[in-house]
């Protein structure tokens, strides 16, 4: 098994991403599981990728609360860099909804996101706000505990606005994708097409044909409405207003209206 740092060891692949690969690891002092995001050395290269991953460590560092996965440790060797996390015995809700309810009722989904908003609540009272919110960032334990992870491309809302596009194309609100005047409010556009998602089992816009039509019915078209379900309509169409001053201006404002569809 490989070692990184001190104290923890690499047992096995998880998953690979675009940027990094996850990996299951043991810290050999406890004996407890850990979860490790290893950011590809190819793409590390980039200096503001780089710098971006050091920000994530520092920024999550800071964040405690029951629905946001645990940063144990950051560890920056010369040939690679390391974020060594909390592990979630359990599937993301993109992997939960495919192999296990498909669409979601809507209380189910309600329930869900609720408890989404209140980590990204206490994100945002701490200045952070999130910038990739999607089904395949959120973790459903199998003690049905709902955390939210990857706060990669997270931003300081006190801290330099980036001019670089992050994110994923299909939950960036439309001042995301053209890099402007981002805060809080980007987070609650991209939980609201989440909530959208777990409803219906797709994405808004999934027949556009290539990003720049994607892009196009973000900034102008409404997201489209679920049946004749007139209540979650309207805190969907709230949540993913184009102008966010329209928008739920707190998680908690957007809590307090889903908890009348929780049974």
């Amino acid at each position: 098994m490989r070692r990184i740092g001190p104290n923890i060891e690499i047992v096995e692949s998880l998953n690979e991403g675009g940027t990094a690969s996850i990996y299951l690891g043991v810290n050999t002092w406890s004996g407890r599981p850990v979860a490790i995001k290893e950011l590809k050395s190819d793409f590390f290269k980039n200096d503001y990728v780089r710098g971006k991953f050091i920000e994530e460590a520092n920024q999550y560092l800071y964040l405690n609360h029951p629905n946001i996965v645990r940063l144990i440790d950051f560890i920056d060797e010369k040939s690679a860099q390391y974020l060594v996390m909390e592990y979630v015995d359990g599937q993301n809700l993109f992997e939960y909804q495919r192999n296990v309810t498909g669409p979601m009722p809507v209380s189910m989904a309600a329930l869900l996101i609720s408890e989404v908003l209140l980590a990204l609540q206490y994100a945002h009272e701490k200045n952070v706000v999130h910038l990739d919110i999607k089904p395949a960032n959120i973790m459903l334990s199998n003690n049905n505990e709902v955390k939210v992870l990857d706060f990669g491309i997270s931003q300081d809302m006190n801290g330099k606005k980036s001019e670089k596009l992050m994110g994923s194309p299909s939950y960036m609100s439309p001042e995301q994708i053209d890099s402007r005047d981002i805060d809080h409010r980007s987070d609650i556009y991209s939980l609201g097409v989440t909530l959208y998602e777990l409803i219906t089992g797709r994405v808004p816009y999934d027949d556009v044909q290539s990003r720049e039509e994607l892009f196009h019915a973000i900034r102008l078209k409404p997201v489209p409405s679920i049946g004749r379900d007139h209540a979650i309509n309207r805190i969907i169409a709230k949540s993913t207003a184009k102008r966010k001053e329209e928008r739920f201006q707190s998680c908690d404002e957007f809590r307090n209206s889903l908890i009348p569809l929780i049974d």
